[in-house]
């Protein structure tokens, strides 16, 4: 299949899942990330705003707060096709950004981040090698490519990874983790 063809289904298919399927796949999720050692080493921790029924980061951003740890969240420029990350807080304004999912409001340049992070990434289909297919825009393989300090982990459900390999590109970046409700690798 190629990479059209992969989104389409695997979008159909995360289309199908419950809330409840969601909310406790994404507790099984949160559960085995928190319990890794990159986790709890990491001062900076990336998360996005999940949509279409993508694993949510709403219990990890509460603990991740909840644990001192920075918390930072993307902001796209559609125009430039790229992405950046924003400090957030309890007080963080939000707005419907790119693709029409919330974004913080950028308060101050002091707030982007600038120092090695946990980056936690969503994506469409992944291999057993760590190939992933996102939604066609590239904008974590751009950012990644220029700061390659940080460690990285997909998130999705068991369902989304595939056993035979995946079409790939040279400038594609591969996670350094995946983490679904049955496994991290």
């Amino acid at each position: 299949m190629d990479k059209r063809m992969l989104r389409k289904h695997m979008t159909e298919k995360r289309n199908c899942l419950t809330a409840h399927e969601i909310q406790s796949c994404s507790e099984e999720i949160t559960k085995r990330l928190l319990d890794s050692i990159f986790y709890r080493e990491c001062r900076n921790l990336c998360l996005y705003n999940a949509f279409r029924n993508e694993v949510s980061c709403g219990f990890i951003m509460k603990q991740a707060l909840s644990d001192g740890k920075r918390v930072f969240m993307p902001v796209t420029d559609e125009a430039h096709k790229t992405i950046e990350f924003y400090e957030v807080a309890g007080d963080t304004e939000w707005r419907i950004g790119t693709y029409g999912i919330e974004e913080p409001i950028l308060e101050s340049e002091t707030r982007i981040l600038k120092e090695k992070a946990v980056i936690l990434m969503p994506g469409l289909v992944f291999d057993r090698k760590k190939h992933r297919i996102g939604y066609g825009g590239g904008y974590y393989d751009r950012y990644l490519a220029g700061h390659t300090e940080h460690i990285t982990a997909a998130l999705c459900y068991a369902f989304q990874i595939i056993e035979e390999n995946l079409p790939w590109e040279e400038h594609d970046i591969l996670p350094d983790y995946i983490i679904t409700e049955k496994e991290i690798f």
